[in-house]
């Protein structure tokens, strides 16, 4: 095992098929051949935070390999050497169960995509079905706002109507008022004049009445002279 300030590998010797740890210190740029991967990514260059990371290394790999670290201020090299397996056999017998896994989980994977496809289908119907809708009611919460805005100016119309009735009823009101107390003033004066009136009339009989017997006692006394 090798020990460095920025990573830490877990052999520098392995075979073809195993699977070796690498651990970050720090935040580190780790570059490897192309005959591995890291089993998180599936690359074989990575920019990793601080941890632990697993290495695959194929069958394709035989030799020396360096690892390459890079951080922003420091670079370091790790050398690992690959072995030829020494069970091909079990290697071959392993990686027939992972391909068999691997289908199995791809067959699952695709029942999983055909159903997320069938259903983003029936959510991006809904989806436009709500779309719609929410048109639809945008445009009849438009047309409730235009009528409510005539409403509120009928409203105001009809105040505005209700207070000029207002004012002429009370100007009715006062002028009736006013005629009230005209008609009372002048029913006092049409009495005052009845009872003139009924005076004159009186009056008038009274001085007929004189008239006349103050006529006939001129005639007579004509009448008398005339004799003589």
């Amino acid at each position: 095992m090798i020990l460095l300030l920025l990573a830490i590998i877990s052999t520098t010797t392995a075979f073809q098929g195993d699977i070796v740890n690498i651990t970050l210190n720090e935040p580190a740029r780790v570059t490897l051949d192309d005959c591995m991967y890291f089993i998180e990514t599936l690359e074989n260059t990575s920019y990793l935070s601080a941890g632990k990371y697993q290495i695959k290394i194929t069958h394709s790999c035989l030799g020396s390999y360096r690892i390459e670290v890079k951080t922003n201020s420091s670079e370091y090299t790790i050398q690992l050497r690959v072995d030829k397996d020494p069970n091909p056999e079990k290697s071959v017998v392993d990686l027939e169960e992972n391909l068999l896994e691997l289908s199995r989980q791809i067959k699952k994977l695709e029942g999983e995509v055909s159903y997320y496809k069938k259903l983003f289908e029936v959510l991006n119907d809904m989806n436009v079905e709500l779309y719609e809708k929410i048109q639809n009611y945008a445009l009849e919460n438009e047309m409730l706002k235009k009528e409510l805005e005539e409403y509120k100016n009928m409203a105001s119309n009809c105040t505005k109507v209700v207070k000029d009735l207002e004012n002429e009823i009370k100007e009715m009101n006062n002028t009736l008022n006013r005629l009230e107390t005209n008609n009372s003033e002048l029913q006092l004066q049409i009495n005052d004049l009845t009872s003139r009136l009924s005076t004159a009339k009186t009056n008038l009989e009274i001085f007929q009445t004189l008239f006349f017997l103050t006529l006939s006692f001129l005639v007579g006394s004509a009448f008398a002279l005339l004799r003589r």
